[in-house]
């Protein structure tokens, strides 16, 4: 399997290439000037000039029209660039190139690590979601059950109000056996509310009905036909009632 060279090792590769191409051109350039050489070249033009006599020298500025026009004074000559010249300019070249690619990889860093902190504080809102709903399934989690268990309470209670006179121990056995119950429920976050005598509540309270009332203000509940219960904050069960509607004119 290939493994795909990065955009930087690719770079300093071209960079480490082209400086050991620059060093051997700049071992050729430094070659020893060979002088048979130079002789061998002045020789042949001596025997051109032997052989056409008309043909005007090299430095003739005549009017001949195979001479070439002499350039202005004012403009120099372009300069042949060294090899040491031509290998700083190749490093140069090659740091930019470098420095565009560290630029580019910076900029991918960066976008990596917001994506990263966004994926962390995402990760992190969840599981608070998670704690929460946890926490509600252990609080709420018994909420059917415990509907099941209130009326219960409500036939003891209506038990009590029908208790023939006279039997006290028939009455306290269900008084006991109530408050028995009702502190099991509280235990779990269970518990009664009064209604009667404090302001009509529709978060709480479900009227049946209303009736005119002189000793109850308006608004007020002056009658409770079933007590209303809360599950740790939440509403249970809400109580059914009678609202007052005033004095009579």
């Amino acid at each position: 399997m290939t493994v795909r060279e990065s955009a930087a090792d690719k770079a300093i590769r071209e960079a480490l290439e082209s400086v050991e191409r620059l060093e051997r051109e700049r071992t050729d350039a430094t070659v020893d000037f060979d002088p048979e050489a130079q002789l061998e070249a002045d020789a042949a033009s001596v025997e051109l000039l032997a052989v056409d006599p008309d043909l005007p020298p090299s430095g003739d500025m005549g009017s001949s029209s195979m001479t070439t026009p002499p350039a202005p004074a004012d403009v120099e000559p372009p300069k042949k660039q060294t090899a040491d010249q031509f290998m700083i300019a190749s490093l140069l070249k090659a740091k930019a190139e470098m420095q565009d690619v560290l630029g580019q990889t910076q900029k991918e860093a960066k976008d990596m690590f917001d994506r990263l902190t966004r994926v962390s504080a995402d990760f992190d809102n969840f599981k608070k979601r998670v704690g929460r709903e946890k926490e509600d399934a252990i609080k709420f989690g018994n909420e059917k059950a415990f509907k099941e268990i209130i009326p219960v309470i409500d036939n003891l209670r209506r038990a009590l109000l029908a208790a023939p006179e006279g039997d006290s121990t028939f009455v306290e056995g269900v008084k006991l056996v109530s408050k028995q119950l009702e502190d099991a429920l509280g235990r779990f976050g269970v518990v009664g509310f009064d209604s009667l005598g404090k302001p009509f509540d529709p978060a709480r309270h479900e009227a049946v009905g209303s009736r005119p009332d002189d000793t109850i203000a308006a608004n007020l509940v002056c009658e409770e036909y079933q007590r209303g219960y809360l599950l740790h904050d939440r509403l249970l069960r809400p109580a059914l009632v009678i609202v007052s509607a005033g004095m009579t004119s």
